[in-house]
C-alpha cells in the first residue's frame, strides 16, 4: 500500500509526493489559486501526470511519460 505525503511549500506552488517504498516516489505540482472562495476551484481538477519522479537518496528528475499514476484534486473550502 503506498503512503502518501501532501508537501505544502507554499501556495501557488505545493506539491502532493506519492511515496513508494523501495521504487520511485511520485511528485506532483498542484495548481491551487490564491483564493479557493470561488465555486468554480470546487471542481475536480483534470488527470495530472507526476511533474517528478525521485528515487531515495538521489535528485528529482523530470517524468518522462509513459503509463503511470495520475491524480486530480479538488477544493474544499469551510468557512471558519
Amino acid at each position: 500500500m503506498a503512503s502518501e505525503e501532501l508537501v505544502a511549500v507554499s501556495a501557488p506552488r505545493s506539491l502532493f509526493v506519492l511515496k513508494f517504498p523501495g521504487r520511485e516516489d511520485r511528485i506532483f505540482k498542484l495548481h491551487l489559486p490564491a483564493n479557493p472562495m470561488k465555486a468554480k476551484y470546487r471542481a475536480w481538477s483534470e488527470w495530472q501526470n507526476p511533474d517528478f519522479v525521485a528515487k531515495a537518496g538521489e535528485q528529482p528528475a523530470h517524468f518522462s511519460g509513459g503509463n503511470d499514476y495520475q491524480i486530480r484534486y479538488k477544493l474544499d473550502y469551510q468557512e471558519r
